[in-house]
């Protein structure tokens, strides 16, 4: 079956010019609806945790841990901060926060973001600084920071991966995988090489991020011993993924995951690795392979009725503040996809689009 390559552009290609005023006009509401819908299905966990602990987030703003927070500030009505990072005339993100902060202050929960690069040490002491300025003794930390090369290590060398190309919804910025026309094409991206300077800013970003929060917010006693919970967001990568088991986000996850070992033992935290399935947020659309992967494990998960909505995973993280374990797995239904999803991948033709998706449009 001959396939043909195409571009894999951001945003699934959105007109970034059209884009601030779009943004400027639709935002603030789009962003409001999304969080009245995720209150008005969410159910409170019963989460007890005390008036002079907050969670801090790292990342994110548009995602998994969007949703997180959102369940953490109105459904348990716990303090929530977090340093993101987007442009605020190109990208929903900041909407989101803004909807929240706003939101919260109506129920007087503390919510507070900072449009910040989460790298730099100038903005890990401002916030350190502002935290302990509220009166908090001691912080939970959430790593949702996904900014890494999504290419390969030179010693596996380019490819090209089957994709699936989908339009995004141009003001929330996700795959419309909920509208039959968006599914444009069936074809091949291309995956380039990393350079060095690629590798070194994914493990930055992705790998060393939450030690060098860590280990100053340990130094203001703001990691409480045996108490403070520090996780990141995981994604548990076939071994034989073409680009991301061969790549820096391979490398940038496992470092992170070194990483978690060391924050445990040097200032007893409990370290929590948060394995989640694919989903459908912006990020995916950068990920050769990813937007198919996630298409096609979703239309699975549907018919099997075991489909989670990212809200809905949010509420079934929440095991983690009262449970022991270092691992919490929210992808199994997932994982047992991946043999019929490597079936159907490889029997998939064009023809078959938007056909074969349509428990996600029906």
């Amino acid at each position: 079956m001959e396939l043909e390559t195409f571009k894999k552009l951001p945003l699934g290609g959105v007109d970034r010019r059209s884009l601030v005023g779009l943004l400027k006009e639709k935002g603030p509401a789009a962003a409001e609806k999304v969080l009245a819908d995720q209150r008005a299905s969410l159910t409170p966990a019963g989460i007890d945790m005390p008036d002079d602990v907050a969670v801090l987030f790292l990342g994110g703003s548009n995602g998994i841990t969007r949703a997180l927070a959102a369940q953490l500030l109105f459904g348990e009505k716990v303090p929530v901060y977090g340093v993101h990072y987007d442009s605020a005339k190109m990208q929903i993100g900041g909407h989101h926060v803004a909807a929240m902060e706003k939101a919260a202050a109506e129920i007087g929960v503390p919510c507070g973001f900072f449009n910040r690069d989460a790298t730099r040490d100038k903005t890990v002491a401002e916030v350190v600084e502002f935290l302990l300025a509220q009166n908090i003794r001691a912080v939970h930390l959430i790593n949702g920071i996904a900014a890494g090369a999504t290419k390969r290590y030179e010693k596996h060398g380019p490819t090209k991966v089957m994709d699936l190309d989908v339009a995004f919804d141009p003001v929330l910025q996700v795959p419309a995988f909920d509208q039959a026309d968006a599914y444009r094409q069936l074809g091949l991206v291309e995956v380039d090489v990393a350079t060095e300077a690629e590798i070194e800013r994914t493990n930055k970003f992705m790998g060393d991020s939450s030690l060098a929060w860590v280990e100053p917010l340990a130094k203001a006693g703001l990691i409480a011993k045996n108490e403070s919970i520090v996780a990141f967001c995981d994604y548990d990568y076939e071994p034989e993924d073409p680009v991301y088991a061969m790549g820096p986000l391979a490398g940038a996850k496992i470092l992170q995951r070194q990483n978690q070992a060391i924050i445990a033992e040097r200032f007893g935290a409990r370290t929590v690795r948060l394995c989640y399935p694919a989903m459908a947020t912006t990020a995916l659309g950068a990920i050769p392979g990813g937007t198919l992967m996630y298409a096609l494990t979703a239309q699975i998960l549907e018919e099997r009725g075991t489909y989670r909505s990212i809200e809905e995973l949010a509420a079934d993280t929440m095991p983690m503040w009262t449970g022991d374990a270092d691992e919490l797995r929210l992808d199994e239904a997932y994982q047992a996809t991946l043999s019929e999803f490597h079936v159907r991948k490889d029997a998939l033709t064009p023809s078959d689009i938007p056909g074969a998706f349509s428990a996600l449009y029906g």
